[in-house]
């Protein structure tokens, strides 16, 4: 019996496209974060419909190469943040370290009794006071991370006489003795919820990366819970293993 072989079918009419662009920004003749051009522009020039030039930018969006921003456009996009989960390395040290510039804006800061949700995770009890603050986290200026923080109010007293925009591992160390040696971490693909779509500028929906860490300090004590929601197109996760 001899093999057969099915015909070859008819090439994708946007993967011509496809290949266009991402030969430009992998040979740097798009820069990181420089804006492309509209789709209507780009179907003109390169001769095809806006439907072939829709589905070749859904595909480099989906391969990482570029993102869009709500009403504004697409970029091409600058190169991942190495990050290890292993790692208790702060944002701001991880992020300044390979090259880029973060900032932080606070949102919001409260000090509340806890939940449920928080005694469980924070290992209190129902009736203790947490600070719960909300940050949006920005790498180049471009926003990339809204996150949550739970934290054990008496382990800081006085917390919100600080500057919350600052590291947050730095802060604790410094003013409480309190440095951060270990973490529970979990992580997973997540679609963003509007409240943070909406922070970072993208659709509802879009695909994201949710990270939840329990942190300890050098006596094993729990200090606080982060929950990060990120674009998906940010970090590349090294992980070591023996």
């Amino acid at each position: 019996m001899s093999d057969s072989i099915a015909p070859m079918q008819r090439v994708p009419k946007y993967m011509p496209i496809r290949d266009a662009l991402a030969h430009q920004i992998e040979s740097g003749q798009l820069q990181s974060h420089q804006k492309l051009p509209s789709e209507r522009v780009l179907s003109e020039s390169l001769n095809t419909t806006r439907v072939a030039v829709r589905e070749a930018l859904l595909m480099l969006e989906m391969e990482g190469l570029i993102y869009r921003l709500d009403r504004r456009g697409w970029f091409v996009r600058s190169p991942r943040i190495i990050y290890n989960p292993q790692s208790t390395k702060s944002f701001n040290q991880y992020v300044t370290e390979q090259g880029a510039v973060p900032s932080t804006v606070l949102l919001s800061s409260q000090r509340l009794v806890a939940t449920t949700w928080d005694a469980q995770h924070l290992d209190i009890e129902v009736s203790e006071e947490i600070y719960s603050v909300w940050r949006k986290r920005s790498i180049n200026a471009r926003p990339v991370m809204v996150e949550h923080l739970r934290i054990k109010a008496h382990l800081f007293p006085d917390l919100f006489k600080y500057d919350l925009s600052q590291s947050m591992t730095q802060l604790m160390a410094e003013h409480y003795d309190r440095h951060l040696t270990r973490a529970h971490i979990h992580l997973y693909p997540a679609a963003l919820a509007e409240q943070h779509a909406k922070m970072l500028h993208v659709n509802v929906g879009s695909m994201g990366l949710y990270i939840s860490r329990t942190n300890r300090d050098q006596s094993g004590i729990i200090t606080d819970v982060n929950q990060e929601y990120w674009l998906h197109d940010i970090l590349d996760l090294h992980f070591e293993a023996n």
